[in-house]
């Protein structure tokens, strides 16, 4: 643990030296040079603990009432350490190239590596603190510290908004979640974790139940499940790509860690749980992957699409817990060893689109789907990469996203259901999937073929060219993990071996190492298909490559126009606005027209959005409930003492009322 408390130590100092009055090199420096040094330090502990060596554990001495603060180090935690550091590490290297326009100006940039290091430092809190302060304190600072790096260019007020938008949310989350500890530490009288997970394990019931809806609740605002995503798009927006791409793919993990955490620690789960995790979980990768089909913003895009991915990855957790309830290692590690390579494999590829998107803003300014276009052939490795990653997202062959969604589906089309009924709902659960990855891979050709290929269609964007070196290493490295991943799925399944078989020996299955083994085999036979596909690809890319294969010009078919015209393209929107149609109730399009005028106009327009539906209803409830405080204040400044004298009469009811129903005698 003493390598930890380190890595710690290093992060802190280097952010402190990052604030320094010196250039803002030498700022970025210091941040990066901590975010590497911390890095080997944690590592050298996490890797062998995550391959199997005695769990971490220690301990520190603090002040009534908190007691001692206890740490550890489980398979668990390790595994969410394992690639959390190393892909902040290269989020900073990114920001290096990203945020280059600042390095010349009087702007604070040792602020921005500052904030990245307290990242790393809420992950070694969160992923090894066994005391609950702990725990939360960490959980307080990865919060903080995004809200910080969402709003670096706060002198936008939609980022502003954005911002805040997000600091209310996930404080809300911080409620439910200290509601949950509240109830816990009032039946344990304890801080520690394990504690709460002894008493939850010997009290089924009402109460238990209540902690998993809090805590659920909680952890899906801080993951963006629906219907608590509305804050995520705004805030993907609003920041600087890497930290969209933290966000996305790191950051808000902790969420699910957090989840799959507290699943281990309540023991055998009640069957409706599993059930509910499930139904919780397509709904939001449904909605998720519908929304990603109508934004015309890219980052808007991709934000949706990690509501969609986190939803993926709580099915198989929710398979996990159908398998620890009938008693099956099977589903526990399918559904858990898929979730847990699902969440791994979604950081690699989202960092990966929104890394790639980032080098498209830096270059054009713009992430307008409608504004960009013809991008593959001035800017030829991010467009590589960001395919790569849209194939991947869309869990197809050769790349990782389709071996952990074949390990979910793989669970869902077991035959170790406890019933033909639920049978038939799994099945139903892995319809609704196929459906998602459908409507991602619509979206994604949607996104690529609108950007890169074609002819650009706003010639008032600065002209095209690759990013620079820092960004493109991180994408690079992306890439690459996303590939590997895909082509060696068993790989993947190593890293989540750990973590999957303390799920597995929470009712001490013995079969749970038989069950990893037969998942062991189904991915083996997906590397087969994945690898020679991935083969069938690269000799086909080889082809058209080799020397003196120049492809004959031809001009593209102008449906007998003689000079076709860039606004002759497929837009965004007319892309998808046939299938948007079917989904009128959930996607909510708004068109902003302007007709034409004249023999010769000029400045016609038709403008389609697709906005939050959840976001509309909330903002509207607001509206009311603001529009009627303000009546009620109103009313109660006028001099009526009956309104006066009935408020006071109903506010003394309620709080007898309350005395009344309260259990045990008030202090």
């Amino acid at each position: 643990m003493s390598e930890l408390i380190l890595a710690v130590l290093i992060l802190m100092g280097g952010a402190g030296l990052a604030l320094l009055p010196v250039s803002n090199r030498l700022r970025a420096g210091f941040g990066l040079a901590s975010q590497a040094l911390a890095n080997i330090v944690a590592l050298s502990v996490v890797i062998p603990v995550l391959f199997g060596a005695p769990d971490v554990e220690g301990a520190m001495p603090w002040a009534y009432p908190v007691g001692d603060l206890h740490f550890q180090l489980d398979a668990l935690g390790a595994f969410f350490l394992s690639w959390s550091l190393p892909m902040t590490f290269l989020g900073a290297v990114y920001a290096i190239g990203y945020m280059g326009k600042y390095f010349l100006t009087s702007r604070h940039l040792g602020v921005h590596f500052a904030l990245l290091n307290m990242i790393s430092v809420s992950f070694l809190l969160v992923y090894t603190g066994e005391h609950t302060v702990t725990f939360l304190f960490g959980w307080e600072i990865a919060a903080l510290a995004a809200w910080l790096l969402v709003i670096w260019d706060y002198q936008s007020e939609r980022i502003r908004f954005a911002g805040f938008n997000y600091l209310v949310s996930t404080h809300i989350g911080l409620i439910f979640l200290v509601a949950a500890v509240m109830i816990l530490y009032t039946h344990t009288h304890s801080w520690f974790l394990d504690d709460f997970g002894i008493w939850m394990r010997h009290n089924p019931g009402a109460l238990r139940n209540t902690v998993f809806l809090l805590l659920v609740t909680s952890f899906g605002l801080k993951s963006a499940f629906f219907p608590f995503h509305s804050w995520l798009p705004r805030a993907h927006a609003a920041a600087p790509a890497h930290v969209s791409a933290l966000m996305s793919g790191v950051i808000h993990k902790a969420g699910l860690y957090a989840l799959v955490r507290f699943l281990w620690l309540s023991g055998r789960p009640d069957e409706w749980m599993g059930w509910f995790l499930i139904i919780f979980s397509i709904t939001s990768a449904l909605v998720g992957g519908l929304y990603t089909v109508g934004q015309r913003d890219l980052k808007r895009l991709l934000g949706y699409s990690s509501t969609e991915n986190v939803g993926i990855a709580g099915i198989g957790f929710g398979i996990g817990c159908l398998g620890l309830t009938w008693d099956v290692p099977t589903l526990v590690a399918l559904g858990f060893g898929g979730g847990l390579l699902h969440v791994l494999n979604h950081a690699f590829f989202k960092c990966q689109l929104f890394y790639a998107a980032g080098c498209v803003y830096q270059i054009k300014h713009v992430v307008d789907l409608e504004r960009l276009g013809g991008l593959f052939k001035a800017m030829p490795v991010t467009a590589i990469c960001f395919l790569v990653g849209g194939v991947a997202i869309s869990a197809l062959p050769p790349f990782n996203g389709f071996a952990s969604e074949f390990l979910i589906y793989s669970g869902l089309f077991s035959n170790a259901a406890a019933s033909v009924w639920s049978k038939l709902a799994l099945g139903l659960v892995a319809a609704a999937l196929a459906f998602v990855g459908a409507v991602s891979a619509l979206s994604i050709t949607r996104a690529y073929g609108v950007i890169f290929l074609g002819a650009s269609r706003d010639e008032s964007l600065p002209p095209a060219h690759e990013a620079g070196k820092w960004m493109l290493v991180p994408l690079v490295i992306h890439t690459l993990g996303t590939v590997v991943l895909g082509v060696f799925p068993v790989w993947g399944l190593m890293v989540v071996a750990g973590p999957t078989t303390m799920m597995a020996h929470v009712l001490s299955l013995p079969e749970a190492g038989v069950a990893l083994v037969g998942t062991s085999e189904v991915l083996r036979r997906v590397a087969l298909i994945s690898g020679g596909l991935f083969l069938a690809l690269l000799a086909i890319l080889a082809w058209r490559l080799r020397p003196g294969s120049r492809p004959r010009p031809h001009v593209t078919w102008g449906c007998g126009y003689s000079a076709p015209s860039p606004r002759m393209q497929y837009t965004g929107a007319s892309f998808s606005t046939d299938f948007a149609a079917h989904f009128r109730q959930v996607m909510v399009l708004i068109k902003r027209r302007k007709a034409p005028a004249g023999y010769f106009p000029t400045d016609s327009y038709v403008i389609t959005d697709c906005v939050d539906a959840v976001e509309r209803r909330l903002y509207s409830v607001i509206n009311h409930g603001d529009e009627t405080a303000t009546e009620v204040s109103r009313k109660m400044q006028e001099d009526d003492p009956r309104f006066a004298f009935s408020a006071g009469l109903a506010a003394i009811v309620i709080i007898a009322a309350l005395v009344l129903l309260a259990e045990g005698v008030l202090p």
